[in-house]
């Protein structure tokens, strides 16, 4: 029997349906095509992702092959990392790869760029640090699924300078979970731990120059070797730091002639006494150069004196003009101090670091422009801006965002994901900008502080530097956001998860869900 021919009627709806349907195919196909070739989200982003067709595939039979000796730490890494994540023992090896195997093999991209090429292996090529990198990103991809997508990951950091402040003085932090910090910062990029040593209240490492002044709790000269070996594995530099000529209360304590007694009861070294002080603090700074082989050494001399307390010893005023002349202040008593530790420190092959705080203007001394900066404060002190036209690079330390002082209320990561910006200084509560472009602007930082008289469970703390971490380490390394709002980024930070142990750290000290 023939069909009957349709009514014009019939004719008109069967058309409009058919419209409908290809309007449909064509909103969703791309959604489809896109889905199944870009890669699952990581923290960071990757910078560029260059889709191939295919996927690749790790199985129970894949491997890690190191193509150099310099490569093979970073493959056994990678080894126990995968088998905490997909449950398979993954052997490391030379030769011929396989398909399904991870190949790791050096290039010139850059000191901490990379390119991964997913087709049937997954090659990672870089220097030995974008190559760590790499493998980061691949286990986190992996950790979602064990199926990826063919294509070529091109990826690097925006900025050099990704870094933590823990202050361990105010409070004493486990070793155990100063390495699962160390994992975490690995898994995520970044590359500096600042460990804020020393402060009023307590000092927390071994010393054979002043043993009187170390605190019951600390940390031994081998457990820092430790922990300063066990970093390097994760490309994370220890920048150490012994706060002075402020702060130093639990130092002064056994050396009263050398100190000034502020109204609060603390300690600060006497700069008139130029000589005999710097003699105590540069005794301290060369029995722990040589403990830190990184490149970098903090000295703090933050709060000091302020400008009203210089007044109170005429001695400093006295000294100053002695040394520099007729205009000079007690403020440059501490330029000098800086200008010495900066000597010592270049001697070794370090570059040091201050805060900003007290970096005034219109002084006779000028703090050389090679000492680093990390900006936390600001309101009557130079401006950063005015810190980069003098020549010193900055760290961005914004207390208005990037500060956690136990006992109080951790960064807002929403805040950090959705409106911070690398180049966004402090100004009072408010902020200020220096160019995006600036090549003083290094990076930033994110500063946990104790609080006397506050404490807080590790792993509590650990829990509240979650979400704070990934936020940052997002805007800092600079590459495409992979959700438009901190919503659709929380998601991505359950998927992708705390960093695998591979059976080489301490337990975790937590690993619930940060609040933002």
């Amino acid at each position: 029997m023939r069909h009957k021919r349709p009514t014009r009627r019939r004719a008109a709806a069967l058309a409009l349906t058919t419209a409908l349907l290809a309007a449909l195919t064509a909103a969703l196909v791309p959604t489809t095509v896109q889905a199944a070739t870009a890669p699952p989200a990581t923290i960071p982003a990757v910078q560029k992702w260059s889709a191939g067709s295919g996927s690749y595939r790790f199985t129970g039979t894949s491997r890690v092959i190191a193509r150099t000796a310099s490569l093979r730490n970073t493959a056994e890494l990678l080894a126990g990392d995968l088998r905490s994540v997909t449950g398979h023992a993954v052997a490391v090896a030379t030769g011929t790869p396989a398909p399904g195997d991870i190949v790791l093999t050096r290039g010139s991209y850059g000191a901490e760029s990379y390119r991964m090429a997913i087709g049937s292996t997954a090659t990672i090529s870089g220097t030995p640090t974008g190559v760590f990198y790499g493998t980061q990103t691949l286990l986190q991809m992996l950790k979602q699924h064990l199926e990826l997508p063919q294509g070529t990951v091109n990826d690097a950091p925006t900025r050099p300078e990704r870094g933590v402040m823990v202050d361990v003085a105010r409070k004493y932090y486990s070793l155990g979970w100063l390495r699962n910090l160390v994992r975490e910062l690995g898994y995520l990029k970044y590359n500096r731990l600042h460990l804020h040593l020393t402060d009023d209240q307590a000092f927390r490492l071994e010393s054979s120059t002043l043993p009187e002044a170390v605190s019951a709790q600390h940390y031994t000269k081998q457990q820092i070797r430790d922990l300063v070996a066990y970093a390097a594995q994760y490309r994370v530099t220890i920048v150490p730091e012994i706060d002075m000529p402020g702060h130093m209360t639990q130092i002064l304590n056994g050396h009263r002639s050398l100190s000034l007694l502020r109204n609060n009861g603390s300690r600060v070294l006497d700069l008139s006494q130029d000589t005999a002080a710097f003699k105590l603090t540069g005794d301290l700074i060369n029995e722990y150069l040589p403990l830190f082989p990184g490149r970098y050494w903090q000295l703090g001399s933050d709060e000091w004196l302020t400008t009203a307390e210089l007044s109170q010893w005429p001695a400093l005023q006295t000294r100053a003009r002695e040394l520099f002349g007729p205009d000079a202040t007690g403020r440059d008593l501490e330029y000098d101090f800086i200008n010495k530790a900066n000597k010592l420190v270049r001697g070794a092959g370090k570059t040091l670091r201050v805060w900003n705080d007290q970096l005034v203007p219109g002084t006779v001394v000028q703090v050389d422009p090679s000492v680093q900066v990390a900006d936390w404060f600001g309101s009557t002190d130079m401006t950063p801006q005015d810190l980069a036209k003098q020549g010193h690079d900055l760290i961005n330390a914004n207390w208005n965002v990037l500060y956690y002082i136990i006992g109080g209320n951790p960064p807002n990561a929403r805040t950090i994901y959705e409106s911070f910006a690398p180049n966004q200084f402090p100004l009072g509560s408010g902020s200020t900008t220096v160019s995006d472009s600036d090549p003083h602007l290094l990076g930033t930082q994110l500063s946990l502080w104790g609080e006397p008289g506050q404490d807080e469970p590790e792993g509590s703390v650990a829990n509240n530097l979650k979400a704070p971490l990934r936020s940052l380490i997002q805007n800092t390394w600079g590459s495409p956001k992979v959700a438009g709002s901190y919503s659709g980024f929380q998601a991505v930070i359950d998927t992708v998860g705390d960093a695998p142990t591979g059976g080489s750290a301490a337990p975790r000290p937590g690993g619930a869900r940060a609040s933002s």
